[in-house]
């Protein structure tokens, strides 16, 4: 698929992330840098704006600059999604396309594409993380901007990001000067930030409400496997997915489901007292809360859910958020 995560099978993933990483670690950095091009969050990203008003054209967002979004289909009067891809993927992938398609079907959102795929689309996982605090730096700084010439308000902004995505997501809050509403992490990655501290990947403390869904983790997932945000949701187990032979379908079914919970949401979870009982997907201590749903950050909803899924889409069991 364009624009998608790297098709590998469990081995082939878990063998080219250890290389990457031992390779990039064993050198000087500026060793580095001759075999790696150089990344400038500022001059390679892009802002790629999506509104009702231009479906299907997106519009290029230029740093700080207040004519340039004047002149742009952007509404202040509206919401902000932004949307963040992960490893290896760019404007082509799910996360952008699918994702805002369905936001503007059932939402007037400006929704803004984070494409950092100059930094994500290289064989070098461990430099594509590397760079996740620089975009995340770069788009708060952008935002705190657009606040400060009441063009949005926080209060009213979600950062949805996949994968890598999910953690440049942690660090645009990090980095807003006043909190965001929202931000929701689809399954975070693993590799390199499952040993880090909250300083250094998407945490609770991100934004008012943080929620995170992990579809891939375990000893060689692609994601996270730990419960690190407000609301924690793990899907039939939270590592491996039902109609799934590979990490790299889990890891993408992450999109499917926020993508499928935008449409119809049914995406029923019951708590969990711990992660081993999500994982061993023995939950009983009671329903009435949804992946994604729009009312969980007004309710501060927190915890660790469980929720199963189908092989194939639709993949929500039911029932139907009321």
């Amino acid at each position: 698929m364009p624009g998608s995560l790297v098709d590998f099978d469990k081995m082939k993933l878990f063998i080219i992330l250890a290389l990457a990483a031992a390779c990039v670690l064993a050198k000087p950095a500026n060793e580095v840098s001759e075999i790696e091009p150089s990344f400038d969050a500022y001059r390679d990203v892009r802002l790629l704006l999506s509104t009702r008003r231009n479906r299907g054209a997106p519009y290029q967002i230029s740093f700080r600059n207040l004519d340039n979004i004047r002149n742009s289909p952007f509404d202040a009067t509206k919401p902000t999604r932004v949307l963040v891809h992960g490893w290896w993927e760019d404007d082509t992938s799910d996360i952008s396309v699918g994702t805002s398609e369905e936001l503007l079907n059932y939402y007037d959102f400006n929704v803004i594409f984070v494409d950092w795929s100059e930094g994500g689309q290289t064989i070098n996982y461990a430099a594509a993380a590397g760079r996740v605090e620089a975009v995340g730096f770069f788009v708060a700084s952008q935002l705190n901007w657009m606040r400060e010439n009441n063009l949005i308000n926080f209060d009213r902004v979600h950062v949805i990001g996949f994968s890598l995505g999910a953690h440049i997501a942690g660090f645009v809050g990090k980095n807003t000067q006043g909190q965001l509403d929202t931000i929701i992490g689809l399954d975070p990655a693993g590799p390199l930030f499952n040993e880090r501290n909250p300083g250094g990947r998407i945490d609770a403390a991100d934004a008012r409400y943080v929620e995170c869904l992990h579809t891939n983790g375990g000893l060689i997932g692609a994601g996270f496997g730990s419960a690190i945000c407000q609301a924690d949701f793990f899907p039939n187990g939270g590592a491996s997915q039902p109609g799934c032979l590979t990490n790299t379908c889990s890891h993408l079914r992450a999109v499917s489901f926020y993508i499928e919970a935008i449409i119809d949401n049914a995406f029923h979870s019951v708590r969990c007292d711990s992660e081993l009982q999500a994982s061993r997907e023995n939950c009983n201590s009671g329903g009435g809360q949804w992946f994604a749903d729009t009312n969980n950050a007004a309710r501060r909803l927190n915890g660790i859910f469980h929720f199963a899924t189908n092989r194939n889409p639709p993949f929500a069991q039911g029932p139907v958020r009321p």
